[in-house]
């Protein structure tokens, strides 16, 4: 978000808010602001003055001045001392301090203004003017601009809402010098792109009533005024809802106008209401590919389909009228136009029979009566087109007329009273349903579910509750990865349809944005085993922070652009995911197979924004995994914080006290992510932290596992080690084995040692992270038996791999072998002095008592493990026995590493003093 800072706001955002941050990001508060870091505080004070010295249209330069003094008011909670605020206030030294870390001295010019901000934090904390200068004149805005740092302290104040509005409203009158009243604006359900809209359409409609925008919450927007309209706004929101719906479908006739089935070419509503004459050339352009592509074999075979359809009593007849089929690449071209108009005839409403609709049709083309009539035993759709084309006399023109008119005719579905208002019902039935005004009247939300109960299950909407008629769903108006199938399977009884899903206009419209407005990949990555992989597609909704202004929206709709800049052709972008493992470091590229899918207007961000996250060739899991560890990435940088949710639904509620929400975390993946719902730490106390899993631990856990992915899985395979090892977090000590077991896939010769130096420290946090009492009694166990291993240099006759893990493995052999009548002091009695033998054998020089006794001692401390962990049960052991192996290869290298150490610093040691 860095770039050169224009104007105070930018200032602000770009340099204060951060600082804050930085500063009092853990300064936790008590009372009333309890579960709020100072910093928060401060942040929503500092954005309050910015937009009420805006709208009260304060110079410049005093606007920076009480931005200054807001930065630091709460000057009580920055001293050590913990002195009153009046004190110091009047501190020249500590306030000069003050302002210089919070980054605002520079706005603070001479010394005129620091003893403006003087005033104004006294003022704020309700020592007034208690000196002599109240006997002085005195700028009688100064009242006005403290009454906007006192209303800016009180706006997050945790105290009853009517209460704490009431003291903010007259903080506001003050500052104004007029009547001020706050009106919140609340959201029912938030639909992405088209919610977006609905906001940005009841902005501009109550902008232009008198009021305005305060604060922006990712439910609720703040809107400041003298009073509120008394009359229905529902109608003007809804107008000016679908001028803005109207604008983004302007330029996408393309996607609205489509070709891609045996059913011909389909023209949706959406592209008749924006543009006629546009949709007329699209369907043009589409005919002239059906020209190019003519293929007579092809063309034939459906002629003789029809004919023997109809009986060749039919086609004579047909013939005798001068009806012959098509023959030529102009005439199939005819045809294709011929069917478009008739599917486009058959959606006006009230709904017309097929032979009305050939009745238009032989018009339009010159057909005379008994040609018409001679055409009634073909099949309606497909057979009369391709014989009433050499017969016609009109030609394209004629499929021109006809597609006009049938446009004409679907424009006229509109009521006199709906083309009175110019919005349909459904939207303005949406912007009840959806926005809670002030005053305005509550809807009947039982209609809704009476609807969904009395429906038919396949008429049922599928991506959203049922508010109106649901139509079916066309996958070419979808985004990736939207089913619009119930099943693969066709229906009993000879249809030859597929089942598909149905929605009502507003939930179709909202997907039907976000294609339009979303820059998802252009193609489709292939599978490993060839073919098209597997996709997946996650929707990533950031929200604004709680008590955001209007300046702040504009930080993130600055933020979305310049990642979207990443793929000049308006596709996906991508995080370099080796960089972000292997690094932490977030860089942007593009990509053209998977990504973040960024809005491509402005006007889709206004509270949240959907962002969708497409996967290619991973399972569900793994794009769970790593959409969420770049949400995560995202929110909890310093200079954003934005709340977010994932879900692989568009429609989510909205809420702003959950700091993360994702929806849909397997049963397996939930020991190392939780239940999906994240606070950020320094809003839980004490006890609350301990029962809770926190957004920062989930991002430390996900960084821990993406630099262990990278230490030992290479570049193509990294998905698949990711999946395995957060799926081992069930049972933390099986991360030893999973480990192991890539690290030999991966190297047929391993170097133990290097990969243990690499992945010791992630391996060793996860694990703390994941709290494991199991692994911290098995790993001291395993730790003390490696150091006494290689002390004794207990192994076999080389440095492979099974020759240093052979004293283990002899006890778990032993475990496995032992008999049910032998006790298990004598198996371990006969294990050690098995393999003192065993040593003694492929010494060169033998061993004695000294290496006997390192060998009991070796497997005393593995007797306990046995004893205390296992409780002397030989299943349990075996069971772990790959994991206990793996573990122990990883701390032979450490206690090796460790005598080395030693070794080094007994050597260097004897030089010190005899240099001494």
């Amino acid at each position: 978000m860095a770039q050169e800072p224009n104007s105070l706001d930018d200032i602000y955002f770009q340099q204060v808010r951060p600082k804050l941050y930085e500063l009092h990001g853990t300064h936790g508060q008590r009372g009333s602001r309890q579960g709020r870091t100072l910093a928060e505080h401060l942040d929503s004070a500092c954005q309050f003055v910015l937009t009420v010295s805006k709208i009260a249209q304060v110079p410049e330069e005093k606007r920076g001045c009480i931005l200054a003094a807001t930065a630091v008011h709460d000057l009580n909670k920055l001293d050590p001392k913990q002195r009153n605020v009046k004190t110091l206030a009047r501190d020249r030294a500590f306030l000069e301090e003050q302002l210089e870390r919070a980054g605002v001295k520079g706005l603070v010019k001479n010394d005129e203004d620091l003893e403006l901000v003087r005033k104004l934090i006294e003022r704020h904390s309700g020592h007034n003017v208690s000196d002599g200068t109240r006997f002085l004149p005195e700028d009688p805005n100064i009242a006005k601009w403290a009454a906007m740092l006192i209303g800016g302290d009180l706006f997050d104040l945790g105290i009853e809402e009517d209460k704490r509005i009431r003291k903010v409203e007259n903080e506001l009158t003050v500052a104004f010098g007029r009547p001020s009243h706050l009106f919140k604006v609340t959201l029912s359900e938030n639909r992405g792109y088209l919610t977006a809209l609905l906001l940005l359409a009841c902005k501009e409609i109550l902008h232009s009533e008198g009021l305005h925008i305060l604060f922006i919450n990712p439910d609720s927007q703040i809107y400041e005024g003298e009073s509120f309209p008394q009359e229905d706004l529902s109608l003007k929101i809804a107008k000016n809802w679908k001028k803005h719906i109207d604008r983004v479908f302007a330029n996408n006739i393309e996607q609205l106008v489509t070709d891609k089935s045996t059913n011909g070419i389909k023209v949706d509503q959406k592209a008749i209401e924006q543009d006629v004459e546009a949709t007329l050339e699209r369907v043009d352009a589409l005919l002239a590919k059906k020209y190019l592509g003519y293929k007579e074999k092809k063309v034939s075979e459906s002629i003789e389909k029809y004919s023997i359809k109809a009986g060749q009593g039919a086609v004579d007849n047909a013939k005798k009228n001068g009806l012959l089929p098509v023959s030529t690449a102009e005439e199939f071209a005819i045809s294709e136009g011929l069917k478009a108009a008739y599917v486009s005839y058959r959606q006006v409403k009230p709904e017309l029979k097929p032979n009305q609709v050939w009745e238009k049709l032989c018009e339009h083309m010159g057909l005379s009566l008994e040609q018409r009539k001679a055409l009634e035993i073909f099949e309606e759709q497909y057979g009369r087109c391709l014989f009433a084309v050499k017969a016609s006399t009109e030609g394209m023109t004629g499929v021109q007329k006809a597609l006009r008119e049938s446009f004409q005719m679907r424009l006229s579905e509109l009521s006199i009273h709906e083309q009175d208002i110019a919005a349909p019902k459904e939207l303005i039935d949406a912007v009840k349903t959806t926005l809670n005004l002030p005053g305005n009247m509550q809807v009947d939300f039982y209609s809704e579910l009476t609807s969904y109960i009395e429906s038919s299950p396949n008429k049922r909407s599928s991506l959203g509750s049922i508010r109106a008629e649901v139509k079916p769903l066309r996958k070419p108006q979808m985004p990736p990865e939207t089913k619009v199938q119930m099943f693969s399977n066709r229906l009993l009884g000879g249809s030859s349809n597929d089942p598909v899903r149905c929605a009502d206009f507003i939930s179709s419209i909202g997907y039907q944005l976000l294609q339009v407005g979303a820059g998802f990949p252009s193609t489709k990555k292939k599978s490993k085993t060839g073919g098209e992989a597997p996709t997946y597609v996650y929707y990533l909704h950031f929200s604004l922070p709680r008590n955001s202004s209007p300046e702040f929206q504009l930080i993130l709709r600055e933020w979305i652009k310049n990642a979207a800049r990443n793929n000049l052709s308006n596709g996906a972008v991508k995080v370099n995911e080796w960089k972000l493992y292997q690094e932490n470091e977030f860089i942007f590229e593009s990509d053209k197979f998977e990504g973040f899918s960024f809005p491509k207007r402005p006007e889709f961000i206004f509270s949240n924004v959907v962002i969708p996250i497409v996967w290619g060739d991973v399972n569900n899991s793994t794009g769970l995994l790593k959409s969420l560890r770049l949400a995560l990435e995202i929110s909890l940088a310093i200079d954003t914080g934005f709340p977010f949710v994932l879900t692989s639904n568009l429609e989510v509620e909205p809420n702003c006290y959950v700091f993360g929400r994702v929806e849909g975390i397997p049963s397996s993946l939930q020991p190392l992510l939780g239940n999906g719902i994240y606070y950020q730490q320094v809003h839980l106390s004490r006890s609350e932290e301990r029962f809770s899993v926190t957004a920062e631990q989930v991002l430390e856990r996900l960084q821990y596992i993406g630099k262990l992915t990278v230490s030992i899985a290479s570049l193509q395979k990294k998905d698949d080690c990711l999946y395995d090892l957060a799926r081992a977090a069930q049972r933390p000590l099986d991360l030893y084995h999973v480990i192991f077991r890539w690290i030999l896939r991966e190297q047929d010769d391993p170097n133990l040692e290097a990969i243990w130096t690499r992945i010791k420290e992630p391996l060793t946090h996860l694990l703390e992270s994941l709290m494991s009492e199991e692994h911290d009694r098995v790993s001291s166990y395993l730790k003390k038996a490696a150091y006494l291993a290689e002390v004794g240099k207990l192994r076999g006759s080389s440095f492979r791999r099974t020759a240093q893990a052979e004293p283990f493995s002899e006890f778990i052999k032993a475990v496995r072998s032992r008999k049910s009548h032998m006790d298990w002091d004598t198996i371990f009695a006969a294990l050690v002095q098995d393999y003192h033998t065993r040593l003694d054998r492929i010494r060169e020089h033998g061993v004695g008592a000294t290496k006997y006794e390192q060998v009991k001692q070796f497997y005393d401390v593995l007797k306990q493990l046995f004893d205390e962990v296992y409780h002397s049960r030989p299943e349990r052991l075996l069971t772990d026995s790959k994991t206990l192996e793996a573990a122990y290869l990883f701390f032979l290298q450490d206690a090796r590493k460790d005598l080395k150490t030693q070794a080094d610093a007994n050597k260097s040691a004897p030089k010190e003093t005899q240099e001494s």
